[in-house]
């Protein structure tokens, strides 16, 4: 006999195209590890990936496995030097709920917690007057700058991370709830 199942969790994948070169490249989903072995498993070998953490890179390469192993959040995001373009598939869980992503003053990479693409305001980013989010697409960066509103609002697609250099840090809170 059938038993009614009930989940909290909402799972699912994303793909997400890496191009031959670099990319910004974000975390959709949380797959409870959240490393690059288990979020990269099909590297190329020598693809290497870039984060930027307190004003400095540290670096990752792929030879066979990841070294070191480092881990890529949900709302973060790094640069990914990909000798071969590729889809990348992503599997994990949707975070939902009220979710808070740190924005530090000056640049950092970040992204979107939820797995929605849509503009920078109604993705509800935090700026202030001159705040301006870099994206790097086709090999040549994209900007948005904060004027009381984006300009222009541009969206992040799913996957997707994005410079943003901060005058002050902020908070970046939303509740999803799908």
């Amino acid at each position: 006999m059938a038993q009614n199942v009930y989940s909290l969790n909402i799972v699912g994948y994303v793909n997400v195209p890496i191009k031959s070169g670099f990319n910004l490249v974000a975390n959709p989903l949380d797959n409870g590890t959240n490393t690059l072995n288990d979020l990269f498993p099909t590297a190329g070998f020598g693809d290497t990936v870039y984060a930027f953490t307190g004003g400095a890179f540290s670096s990752a390469t792929y030879f066979g496995s990841w070294s070191p192993n480092m881990s890529l959040l949900p709302g973060g995001g790094v640069f990914y030097a990909a000798g071969t373009a590729f889809t990348n598939t992503f599997v994990g869980n949707v975070l939902t709920g009220n979710l808070t992503n740190p924005i530090p003053a000056g640049f950092s990479i970040k992204s979107s917690q939820a797995p929605v693409s849509d503009t920078l305001e109604n993705l509800l980013m935090p700026a202030n007057f001159g705040d301006t989010v870099y994206y790097f697409r086709s090999g040549a960066y994209v900007s948005s700058t904060f004027f009381g509103s984006w300009s222009p609002d541009l969206s992040p697609a799913v996957g997707e991370s994005f410079w943003i250099a901060a005058g002050s840090a902020e908070s970046w809170t939303r509740a999803f709830n799908p």
